[in-house]
């Protein structure tokens, strides 16, 4: 893939220097150019696009946060809707089918799902299912801490909970959000974003512990409702320093390789799947190209990685081997989300 254009979400106001959501747009020879300014907006830290392309949705991470529709028309984004939405909303996904947009409210520990019309607008107001549970970590784990949700290959929706080391299984049923199982993982590791590789295992990053594990999905007819762990490998080829934390976590196009951000040591980290995707290794660290990494995109042979505190979005082309090379940068206030359009 070559010539392609790109949102980025970014915290604003006390939280960072972006005012929006920008766009950016790498050539054929890997460099980014921009950024333009598409939509100003209250810190949109993590943004979904509808396939298709013509409608990008964006959280407000405010304390009384929200989540936001827009219509792209052309390098602009006109704002079509917007709810309400838990404090602290971090992360977004569409259900399957599209009929709904996820949404993960870090701090109210909340797990909305927002119905979405044929033309991805909002149609009416979102469904929600409290979280509940709490940790070891008392900085960090005084209760629910929903951070990301996504969906497996049964239609099953997953969703990390870093204040109750959990994942939970949720459905849409009749157009309500319905909990259908959790998995408890280690006391104190804090899941924060997973991915579903396609063998059909889960591999959850945990940003306390800063591990990956592996997990399997029971089968039968519980399927994704219940996850058994079958494998645990540091988050970093150097191991943990006991004070980064691990930030995203993204399969590589070839089904060979995952890839993990870290904050603090400032790294993305190339795994190895072993056995079938049963179990991870890591196998290489590279600095990050700038401090903070938060969210990575894979691309093909591309990665673009969102520095935050030193506002640079750094571009790594991956080899043969998997392993990514430094590309180049481009200075974008605040960068924490990179999606391509």
């Amino acid at each position: 893939m070559g010539e392609r254009v790109f949102w980025v979400g970014t915290y604003t106001g006390a939280m960072g220097a972006g005012e929006g959501v920008y766009r950016v747009r790498r050539g054929a020879d890997g460099a980014l150019e921009g950024p333009e300014l598409a939509g100003a907006a209250a810190s949109p830290s993590y943004l979904a696009v509808r396939p298709g392309g013509r409608v990008l949705y964006a959280v407000r991470e405010e304390d009384a946060g929200g989540v936001l529709a827009y219509a792209v028309e052309g390098g602009r984004l006109r704002e079509i809707g917007r709810r309400e939405a838990g404090a602290l909303p971090c992360h977004l996904s569409l259900s399957p089918g599209g009929g709904h947009l996820l949404v993960a409210d870090y701090g109210s520990g909340t797990v909305r799902a927002v119905p979405l019309g044929p033309d991805g607008a909002f149609t009416g107001e979102p469904d929600v299912v409290e979280g509940h549970g709490s940790g070891p970590r008392e900085d960090r784990q005084d209760g629910p801490h929903a951070h990301m949700t996504a969906p497996a290959p049964d239609g099953t929706i997953l969703s990390t909970d870093l204040g109750a080391d959990l994942v939970r299984s949720f459905r849409i049923e009749d157009g309500r959000l319905r909990l259908t199982g959790e998995t408890r993982l280690p006391a104190g590791c804090g899941p924060r974003h997973l991915a579903v590789h396609p063998s059909g295992h889960v591999f959850v990053l945990t940003e306390l512990a800063a591990t990956v594990l592996v997990l399997r999905p029971a089968g039968g007819a519980d399927g994704y409702a219940r996850l058994e762990p079958v494998a645990e490998s540091p988050a970093t080829a150097a191991g943990s320093d006991g004070e980064s934390l691990a930030g995203a976590i993204k399969l590589g196009g070839d089904g060979r390789h995952v890839y993990t951000s870290t904050r603090g040591a400032d790294v993305v980290t190339t795994h190895r799947v072993l056995d079938e995707g049963a179990a991870l290794k890591p196998v290489a660290d590279i600095a990050s190209g700038g401090h903070w990494p938060r969210d990575l995109h894979v691309d093909g042979a591309w990665m673009h990685v969102a520095n935050e505190r030193s506002g640079l979005v750094a571009t790594f082309r991956i080899g043969a081997d998997g392993l990514p090379a430094p590309a180049g940068a481009l200075e974008v206030p605040s960068p924490v989300c990179v999606v391509p359009a």
